[in-house]
């Protein structure tokens, strides 16, 4: 293993860490900031700043330079490609119940071409937020798709990440300028709030990959020094309260500035007026991923719970608001108490890990069929045999 290639392997901090972000996704989809209730807000400000960008981190930390472009691409087809296609054809299917249209029964006697048709739309042009008008659990499939681009640039990222003294030269650069980047983006957002070209420009930053593969090239980075046992075992003792310090000392900062000075006009805060102070956004974030990339976990049965759990993070995350937006109809929490809040999320991650479950095995199948049609296609010998 070369100094810049970290070794990708199932570590049970890390992938805990993936487990977390994956509820504290749920978290913030589940509510929204409400500046009334306090309490929720905190909660929903904490769980934001361990959301989807810290999966972005995690990527860059498990990515090597060593392993070929065809081993990522593979993974993109097994991993992010088969597994949403699986998700968004089941929810189609199962639509009219979800959306209270069609009793349950109905969806496993009648083919719903039509919303298998708005899907296909979907993933031809790359745009989750219009499916029925009064209906959308796909709007997290963003995810997918920026992963897919963020796949797509990875043999840039091989170049970048290599061993040799021009491109650490190179990424030490990208990382400074991203950083600086980033944080006159928040500067001009807070200083022209209401400037178009500058809200414009930064839905590009926003939607476009720059950022989230900025990110990896951190995520890679801190895996260097935190994959170094010289390093990690010297650190560790101020690395995981060091990590849970920063994660509640930039979102407690980045929830009092907000509930002080960014709540609207309504009452109500959205990410426009969240994202706003960048660097305690990261410090959070930051302190989030290193505490679980330094967390070790000795206990055998949990980590072997944590990599089950971890395993089905992927559908948790694609499933959830099908999940979560059917059950809200059905159960009577307040999602505006801290009890009510938290417990109707345990419940919608719980139900959401047990249909995981079955898709996985459904994935499992279909890889194993992909890869023996493509054994044989190499090797027609095989089929006289």
């Amino acid at each position: 293993m070369t100094k810049n290639a970290p070794a990708a392997s199932r570590d049970a901090g890390i992938e805990l860490g993936r487990v977390f972000c994956c509820f504290c996704v749920i978290v913030i989809h589940v509510s929204s900031f409400y500046s009334e209730y306090k309490a929720a807000s905190y909660i929903w400000t904490l769980a934001k700043c361990a959301a989807t960008p810290v999966f972005f981190l995690i990527t860059g930390f498990f990515f090597s330079a060593d392993k070929p472009f065809k081993t990522y691409m593979s993974r993109l087809l097994y991993r992010v490609i088969i597994p949403t296609a699986l998700v968004m054809m089941t929810i189609a299917q199962f639509t009219p119940w979800l959306s209270d249209q069609a009793p349950l029964s109905q969806c496993f006697t009648t083919l719903n071409t039509e919303y298998f048709i708005k899907v296909g739309q979907i993933l031809v042009s790359f745009w989750p937020y219009d499916y029925l008008p009064d209906y959308n659990p796909f709007i997290s499939i963003w995810f997918t798709f920026a992963l897919i681009m963020c796949y797509l640039f990875f043999p840039i990222m091989k170049m970048i990440c290599a061993d040799n003294e021009t491109a650490r030269g190179v990424k030490k650069y990208l990382l400074w300028m991203g950083l600086f980047f980033f944080i006159c983006r928040n500067s001009l957002l807070a200083f022209f709030p209401d400037n178009f070209t500058i809200q414009h420009l930064d839905w590009w930053i926003q939607e476009k990959p720059f950022y989230w593969l900025w990110l990896m090239l951190v995520g890679h980075e801190l895996a260097i020094y935190l994959r170094n046992p010289q390093t990690a075992d010297r650190l560790r003792p101020m690395l995981v309260p060091g990590g849970v310090a920063a994660y509640l000392i930039g979102g407690s900062i980045l929830f009092w500035l907000t509930i002080t000075f960014n709540v609207a006009e309504n009452g109500g805060v959205n990410q426009r007026f969240f994202i706003r102070e960048f660097v305690f956004y990261m410090l959070a974030q930051m302190g989030m991923f290193i505490l679980f990339a330094s967390l070790k976990i000795n206990s055998r049965a949990i980590s072997s719970l944590i990599l089950f759990v971890a395993d089905k993070t992927f559908y948790v995350y694609m499933i959830h608001e099908a999940v979560f937006k059917k059950m809200i109809k059905h159960t009577d929490f307040d999602v505006h108490t801290v009890s009510g809040y938290l417990g109707f999320v345990i419940l919608a991650f719980l139900v959401s890990l047990a249909i995981a479950c079955v898709l996985k095995k459904t994935e499992r199948v279909i890889t194993r069929s992909i890869i023996n049609i493509r054994a044989g296609t190499r090797n027609p010998a095989s089929d006289a045999a």
